[in-house]
């Protein structure tokens, strides 16, 4: 670019009024520095952009094309500080965020109208992804942000508790009378077992709690959602490993029984976690912001 943006814009109010007068006036600076600022524009890119009139200033046939596209150019840049002033306002961004379908229903959803009631002009973009997936895209500068448990080593990101969770043994009570059991741990070795599935970070935590407990459990179906795991135990099918907070209404109703084996699985974390040497976007901080205060 040969000539700074000021020079640009002079020239561009000078075209627009076709007088010299007229441009000082409207730039609040005085005739003698617009006369000079063209000069030196003409002087820079070497070519004759107005000719002097009777009533004024004139472009010539290349400063009527060079005014076409700075017209274009200065309107975009107009339009980019606008865009700021809005992002600034928080009238305007997108968040992306990537839970998978268990934690973005219980854990995101119930906050998420609340916010965009707030902020109804910022967008939100969810990503339904598993934990793993939601952590590459975190590290790819996919997604500004991720629903998950916590993980045991988040070194490289920044996690913000929204809840404790406590992960219990459930079924139907009619299919625990079919077992016969006489102590609770009895169901590790008579129950049909329900977990989800092997790649799932939940369930990489339950197998935790059953190697560390000598626990050997083969189950019989494997699934991708707690939901269904819900659902299967409610209609007697076998054991499931849920969160309680989940099945609070099914186990005050009766619907399921929690099955409480010693030692318990030990309580977790569930929170929002992000790149902690990414920048957040004005959008995405005040995001941030949002559920700091709920978890106040």
């Amino acid at each position: 670019m040969h000539g700074d943006l000021e020079l640009y814009k002079i020239f561009h109010t000078v075209a627009y009024y076709k007088n010299i007068s007229h441009a000082a006036e409207a730039l609040y600076i005085s005739q003698p520095a617009v006369s000079k600022s063209i000069k030196k524009l003409e002087s820079t890119v070497e070519v004759k952009l107005f000719s002097r009139s009777s009533k004024g200033v004139d472009l010539t046939t290349e400063g009527k094309i060079f005014y076409q596209y700075l017209d274009k150019a200065l309107a975009i840049i107009a339009d980019g500080e606008k865009a700021l002033t809005a992002l600034k306002a928080k009238k305007k961004g997108i968040i992306t965020i990537g839970a998978s379908t268990t934690l973005c229903k219980h854990f995101l959803l119930p906050h998420l109208k609340p916010f965009m009631n707030q902020y109804p002009e910022i967008q939100i973009k969810i990503i339904n992804k598993t934990t793993f997936d939601t952590l590459t895209q975190i590290d790819q500068g996919i997604i500004d942000f991720g629903i998950i448990s916590r993980l045991s080593d988040p070194s490289s990101y920044t996690f913000m508790k929204l809840a404790d969770i406590q992960d219990i043994f459930v079924a139907k009570e009619e299919y625990l009378k079919t077992l016969h059991i006489t102590q609770p741990n009895d169901i590790f070795a008579k129950g049909i077992f329900m977990l989800l599935e092997a790649d799932n970070i939940t369930r990489q935590y339950i197998d935790h709690f059953f190697v560390e407990n000598n626990i050997l459990i083969k189950p019989e179906i494997e699934i991708n959602t707690m939901d269904f795991l819900i659902e299967f135990a409610k209609i007697g099918l076998g054991i499931s490993v849920v969160i309680k907070s989940f099945v609070e209404k099914e186990l005050t109703t009766g619907t399921l029984i929690e099955i409480p084996v010693s030692p318990p699985i030990p309580p977790r974390s569930v929170g929002i976690i992000y790149d902690k040497n990414r920048p957040l976007s004005i959008a995405a901080q005040t995001f941030l912001s949002y559920f700091k205060i709920l978890t106040e």
